[in-house]
């Protein structure tokens, strides 16, 4: 399985090598760029886009501690505040081109890329439009066409098999959709991929069916009558805008009162192991487990458990514990005033759950662990394992135990 892993992954980097060298349907490369005139949307050319505004100038803010703040890995330092013009374009005979990994384009029927909801993305960073990957590709296959309207759910970078982008950079598309009024002309539904489970399940239940999806993974150029396509859920930036937050819960907190056969844990007190990863393990695992055995925890690996039985589990947490990971994204299943503490190696400390938790009204705490080297850039520190500082979680459960009382008592 990993030599067909490394084969796939090492083919993968050869054709999009050999994409940038050799020529072949270089007319697919876009000319230019359409710009997008919020200010005036009558001056955009309605054959070829046609705008629906719908969160325009939408400011959205990180609301942590000036501590938690500092601590934020200098490489990856959040903004403090964002401005983002959210918004869903039709796009007339359009078509997409993704290399499924860092770039997402949006082509209009006159070759110019759409601003805004195509996607480049450098070093994790978002490039300006006339810096989109696809002006360094040379080779093309023609796109698969498509008859009727095509609804692109496409994400540069991890969404491809992340469940944690998933549910940030994906599935947000669809509220912003169904805002625009324009879901019940969607044909088809264009998706990085549906290879895991998470994925084939999470649009079920919001009601996609497998029939009409399209992944981007099998069909990386596609051409349809209309592309709709809009601004990534997070903007260019990766704060988490609040109605993200409010969209999932109100998709997928219902589910936990459905009447099921689902068996769960019956504890209120969980801990989220990584050890179904290979990167950022907690390599003292064990010596936790013992620790917080008292309290009541129940050790589980997220992606073990299908999304009703997280969303069942999660929504009963009274506590959550684990490293920063993408397992952690089942938070938003969970009630205001859940506790959830999140540990960071102090060498990867980012943003993204800490900026959900203040939204969703966690009550959230953190615990920053010594590493034995220095990191330099995220792709470094995303892979450094940890070794958790088991009486700074103690201090914190002994604590929680003492001033809380029995809401959160300890059992």
């Amino acid at each position: 399985m990993k030599l067909k892993a490394y084969y796939t992954k090492g083919t993968k980097r050869f054709k999009k090598i050999l994409g940038r060298y050799v020529p072949h349907n270089t007319h697919y490369r876009p000319g230019d760029v359409c710009r997008i005139n919020l200010e005036q949307l009558t001056a955009n050319n309605p054959r070829e886009i046609r705008v629906h505004p719908i969160y325009p100038a939408l400011t959205t803010e990180l609301l942590i501690s000036e501590n938690l703040y500092d601590a934020c890995s200098e490489y990856w330092k959040p903004k403090r505040k964002v401005q983002t013009d959210y918004m869903v374009v039709e796009v007339p005979n359009g078509r997409i081109y993704t290399d499924n990994e860092s770039s997402v384009a949006v082509v209009s029927q006159y070759n110019r890329l759409v601003e805004n909801v195509s996607l480049s993305l450098s070093g994790g960073k978002v490039s300006e439009p006339n810096l989109n990957n696809i002006f360094e590709q040379r080779y093309f296959n023609a796109p698969v066409k498509y008859n009727g309207t095509v609804f692109s759910l496409l994400t540069g970078g991890a969404g491809l098999n992340n469940i944690g982008h998933w549910f940030l950079d994906v599935l947000p598309r669809l509220h912003l959709l169904r805002e625009s009024g324009l879901y019940d002309k969607v044909d088809w539904f264009y998706v990085p991929s549906t290879r895991y489970d998470f994925q084939r399940e999470t649009l079920e239940l919001l009601g996609i069916p497998q029939d009409k999806i399209i992944e981007g993974g099998k069909f990386p150029h596609i051409a349809a009558d209309c592309i709709i396509a809009s601004t990534a859920p997070r903007g260019n930036h990766t704060l988490v805008p609040k109605w993200l937050c409010d969209y999932l819960q109100e998709a997928f907190l219902p589910y936990a009162e459905e009447e099921t056969d689902t068996i769960v844990p019956e504890t209120p007190y969980l801990y989220i192991s990584r050890s179904d990863s290979k990167i950022r393990n907690v390599l003292n695992e064990q010596e936790l487990l013992e620790a917080l055995k008292p309290y009541g925890f129940k050790s589980i690996v997220s992606s073990e458990l299908s999304i009703k039985e997280k969303i069942r589990l999660f929504s009963r947490a009274k506590v959550v514990l684990g490293a920063t990971g993408a397992g952690l994204i089942s938070m938003f299943f969970c009630k205001p005033g859940t506790k959830m503490i999140e540990i960071f190696n102090e060498g990867f400390v980012i943003e993204p759950f800490y900026d959900i938790a203040t939204k969703i009204d966690l009550d959230y705490d953190y615990i920053i662990c010594q590493g034995n080297k220095r990191v330099r850039n995220a792709d470094q520190g995303q892979r450094e394992h940890l070794v958790v500082e088991i009486e700074k979680v103690v201090e914190i459960l002994e604590r929680m135990h003492s001033n809380v009382g029995k809401e959160y008592k300890i059992a």
